[in-house]
């Protein structure tokens, strides 16, 4: 077959997590500013090979304006959310994985 027409599946393209509404982001009536309440988000990256500390926190862009595109987080501003970014050495590609954590502080 040629490579249009190909019917294998590719396994390694699909996502391993799914992702739903963890609740409402806006603040309680007569809040002026109409914020909700700070969330902390924790992203850990677990790596074969460690990053430069700002290729580490450069490569999270995507993923928070992901988050606040689909409503998990109300905004990617200071006033809006903390952030906390790490990383940790693991032993072959098959344990490299990202983990994303959001709480409402």
């Amino acid at each position: 077959m040629d490579q249009f027409h190909d019917t294998e599946e590719n396994t390694k393209s699909k996502p391993t997590t799914k992702v739903g509404t963890m609740g409402t982001t806006k603040g309680k009536e007569g809040n002026e500013q109409g914020s909700g309440p700070r969330h902390h988000v924790r992203i850990r990256s677990h790596r074969v090979r460690m990053l430069d500390i700002d290729n580490l926190y450069g490569g999270c862009k995507h993923l928070i304006d992901s988050l606040r595109l689909s409503g998990i987080i109300p905004d990617d501003d200071p006033q809006s959310i903390t952030l906390e970014v790490t990383q940790e050495k693991v032993k072959g590609y098959k344990n490299e994985k990202t983990e994303v954590e959001v709480k409402c502080v």
